[in-house]
Order: structure tokens, then C-alpha cells, then sequence
């Protein structure tokens, strides 16, 4: 099922959807960890944040808007929890603080792989250089 851009989701004076405004959260701070000089996770969990991040910056600018409200969900979801200050596992414990990170990214990478294959396809990336 596609979800439109703009919905009955809304939770703003402005009439913008709740998931607009957490999902536009999400994709400041997942720029700001991406910039990260210290980061020291793998090259696929990488690539897989930026594909999240091109997703759902083409989502919020509404060059791509063909993603279920659940995949737009998720997509937050992983972001939060990556770039976000909270962790199963701290990120400073060395060799293990990124484990939980790229255990839920991966987890957000099946539950919505189809919807990240048509994001691909639609904007002429190949899949495999995100670790798919």
C-alpha cells in the first residue's frame, strides 16, 4: 500500500502529519552521526544509514513519495536509534558498542527491503554498493 505525502496523520497546528516531523528529526540527527569524524562501524552499516537517509529525504521533499506509512516508521525508527544518544549497548565500549546499531539497522533493512529495492530502482542505484 502507498501512503500519500500528506495525510490524516496530522498532530501539528500546521495540518503537517506526526511522522513528517519525526522523520525530519530523525534525518538531522543522522546526518550530524554520519558527519562524525570518530565513527568506527562498519562500511555496509554505513552505506545502509545513507540509503535511509536518501529515502527518507526524498520522501520529506516529496521526490519520492511511493513509501508505506509503516516503511516510513521503521526508516525513523533506525535513524533515531542510531544517531540517537541512547543504546542497548553504549557506543563507547569498543568492538561491542555498535552491535545493537547494526543489529536494528538490519532489522529495518528486511522488515523494508522491498520498498528500499523500489527506491533504488526508481532513482537508477544499485542496491549492492548499500549492502543489499
Amino acid at each position: 500500500m502507498v501512503r500519500k505525502r500528506r495525510g490524516s496523520d496530522s498532530g501539528s497546528d500546521s495540518g503537517e502529519p506526526v511522522y513528517e516531523g519525526r522523520l525530519h528529526e530523525a534525518l538531522e540527527q543522522a546526518h550530524q552521526w554520519l558527519r562524525q569524524s570518530k565513527f568506527k562501524g562498519s562500511a555496509k552499516m554505513v552505506g545502509r544509514v545513507r540509503l535511509l537517509v536518501m529515502m527518507g529525504s526524498d520522501y520529506l521533499s516529496g521526490r519520492y513519495t511511493r513509501i508505506p506509512l509503516t516503511s516510513i516508521w521503521a526508516l525513523i525508527f533506525a535513524l533515531l536509534y542510531v544517531a540517537g544518544p541512547f543504546d542497548l549497548l553504549p557506543d563507547v565500549i569498543p568492538g561491542m558498542g555498535w552491535l545493537d546499531d547494526a543489529f536494528v539497522v538490519g532489522l529495518v533493512f528486511a522488515a523494508i527491503s522491498r520498498d528500499l529495492c523500489r527506491y533504488c530502482k526508481a532513482n537508477d542505484l544499485d542496491p549492492k554498493s548499500f549492502g543489499m
